[in-house]
């Protein structure tokens, strides 16, 4: 498909997603508060940059809401989220801890993968043999989530020693090219978006390998309304709305645009019909 098509299907699923909206509009500015994560969040100053952003942009014109975003530091973003002075907690995926608190609405399909600089070292392909190798670290972003398996293995790795936290993608990845782990796991979406708008990063590029691991299969990936901000119509009238992107196809195109190409494969792909 050109690119005078894709745009064509996207304006068309635009204005559905505008004639959905047409009805009801969002009561009040949507808070956002969003911190940096490689090309899905950016700032140019105070200026909220890349994925996100610009999906928030869209469906705002389309839903006739206004979102306030700035940036955080990502360790605030939860604990915002829990205390209902966030609305829109994005991008997230799903936890029953935040199932509590408020409504996923889905987006992409993800898989966290095992992500090494070492093309020639040997792997784990399980995260149980990754556990039963006693000298194998792992470096993770803290807080992040990719299921219960995922969750089990982190816990199970602090407890031995085994694991070591960071702020962020970036830091998990002068960490492994530190040699203070031997690898990471998450979205390799996320860590390639990191090395693109880091500098000093980027020639890990060519470096990074990127495994699946059997117990981390594919899930949801997207954003949560918060139960205790917003009220019912206002949540109604911005899950419709980025119910429809997410079906559309948009998001995917923009993690297409904004990406190396060939980068995306077995780590991110859009929402089933």
């Amino acid at each position: 498909m050109n690119v005078g098509a894709r745009w064509g299907c996207w304006a068309a699923a635009c204005m559905l997603a505008m004639a959905t909206a047409a009805e009801a509009r969002c009561s009040r500015s949507i808070h956002v508060p969003m911190a940096p994560i490689g090309l899905s969040v950016s700032f140019d100053d105070a200026k909220p940059q890349g994925i996100y952003p610009t999906l928030l942009r869209e469906v705002a014109a389309g839903a006739q809401c206004q979102f306030d975003m700035h940036k955080v530091p990502r360790a605030r973003l939860q604990t915002l989220f829990d205390a209902g002075q966030a609305d829109v907690l994005v991008p997230a995926s799903a936890t029953p801890t935040r199932d509590v608190l408020g409504e996923f609405v889905p987006l992409i399909q993800v898989r966290a993968s095992l992500i090494t600089l070492d093309p020639e070292m040997p792997v784990p392909r399980s995260l149980a043999e990754l556990l039963a190798q006693p000298d194998y670290k792992l470096v993770v972003v803290r807080g992040f989530s990719f299921g219960a398996a995922y969750d089990g293995a982190i816990a199970t790795l602090r407890q031995r020693q085994r694991l070591l936290e960071e702020a962020d993608p970036a830091g998990v990845a002068r960490a492994l090219r530190q040699g203070l782990a031997q690898a990471t796991v998450m979205t390799a979406s996320i860590l390639v978006g990191t090395l693109v708008v880091e500098p000093d990063l980027n020639p890990l590029l060519k470096r990074l390998r990127v495994e699946p691991l059997e117990e981390l299969g594919w899930g949801a990936s997207g954003l949560y309304l918060s139960r205790r901000s917003l009220t019912e119509a206002d949540r109604r009238t911005l899950r419709l709305a980025f119910g429809q992107v997410a079906r559309s196809g948009r998001v995917w195109q923009l993690f297409n645009e904004l990406h190396p190409p060939g980068s995306l494969g077995g780590s991110i792909r859009p929402l089933t019909p």
